[in-house]
């Protein structure tokens, strides 16, 4: 199957930043999230994949044609940018069809009432100006723009940066919605780690102008492909390590400190001897003192007393440190953190499982 949209050895250079060389495909309908902080070139990327940049080197193609080959009117891409772009002298409805508008083709109404529906526009739909409406408002209205010229691609640029904490939710789960039911390509970038694996299908991490990796969310998850990647998508629970023994599909190993002795299912890196260990913070399971220890948490435990609790929503984040000097991090819900009876200065056993915790090349 032809891919929905390709980029092959793209390299671009905008002053002293370089973007790639990279390599990505698209299937068509898959849903892609390119997340990184910023200054990572996220939407320089997005750019050049929409036509927009010449690249110094490699191309893209959409539909297995080069796209800068394709007129613009003809690419069937709807771009919803950080700015929105909702025109001021147009109403919120003029606004809304303008996209359709602009081809000289006829608003399809049954599509337009659906999505005024899903989108929940019927309020605001008749309003005389843009200007009336509500961040969010306006996101959805531009997003109904987006998806009434029916594109075969929705690039969209950090649809909910701007938004305020209890709307971005919402809204990343219309977006979900919107995609399971209606199946356009997608092409979303973002620097929110949640919204990556909450909305990703694939995910790509891009730092400093490199795409490092590109994943589905759990292989993201468990098996980071470098330290960098690593340190972007948790930067808690890395420590340089040296492998002991490997032998009946486990690997022992010591921390670099030589006060810890950890296993773990994944082997080493290319059988390298010295590693960087990792586990994400919600893989290390606090222990309650009066239950016994299921299988997958007889490894790798540790006696630690709590350093400092931090209150999230709805979680509580522990930093602990071992009786091997060791800091470690983890997370648990509160209700969890309630029943252990957490608090600073108390005495805790953890395991770090031997299931999750991943070995890369060290630095």
């Amino acid at each position: 199957m032809t891919p929905a949209l390709a980029a092959n050895g793209l390299c671009l250079h905008l002053g002293r930043f370089q973007l790639g060389p990279l390599d990505l495909v698209i299937g068509d309908g898959e849903y892609l999230v390119l997340v990184g902080p910023s200054g990572a070139g996220k939407t320089v990327l997005l750019e050049t994949l929409l036509g927009w940049h010449q690249p110094d080197s490699g191309g893209v193609s959409l539909s297995g044609r080069p796209v800068a080959s394709i007129p613009p009117g003809q690419r069937r891409i709807a771009y919803v940018p950080q700015d929105l772009g909702l025109l001021p002298h147009l109403n919120v409805r003029s606004n809304i069809t303008w996209g359709v508008d602009c081809r000289g083709q006829k608003v399809d109404q049954k599509f337009l009432a659906t999505l005024t529906e899903v989108l929940a526009l019927e309020t605001v739909i008749d309003r005389p100006s843009p200007a009336t409406l509500s961040r969010g408002e306006q996101q959805r209205v531009t997003l109904c723009r987006a998806l009434l010229t029916g594109p075969r691609l929705l690039a969209i640029d950090e649809p909910c940066a701007a938004l305020d904490p209890h709307l971005r939710r919402g809204f990343q789960l219309l977006l979900r919605k919107l995609h399971h039911e209606h199946r356009p390509t997608v092409v979303h970038i973002t620097h929110d780690r949640e919204e990556a694996f909450l909305l990703g299908e694939t995910i790509g991490v891009l730092l400093g102008g490199r795409l490092h990796q590109l994943a589905d969310p759990r292989t993201l998850y468990d098996r980071p492909a470098n330290a960098a990647v690593a340190r972007f998508l948790s930067p808690e629970n890395l420590w340089p390590g040296q492998v002991l023994t490997i032998c009946e599909g486990h690997t022992v190993l010591r921390l670099d400190d030589g006060r810890l002795t950890l296993e773990t299912e994944q082997r080493p890196p290319c059988d390298r001897e010295t590693v960087l260990v990792g586990i994400r913070p919600e893989e290390v399971m606090l222990l309650h003192p009066d239950r016994p220890l299921r299988p997958q948490v007889q490894a790798n435990v540790v006696t630690a007393h709590v350093r400092e609790l931090l209150r999230l929503d709805g979680r509580v984040q522990a930093d602990l440190e071992t009786d091997a000097g060791v800091r470690i991090v983890t997370r648990v819900s509160q209700c969890a953190a309630d029943d252990l009876g957490l608090r600073a200065g108390c005495e805790v056993r953890a395991s770090l499982k031997a299931r999750s915790i991943y070995l890369l090349p060290s630095d």
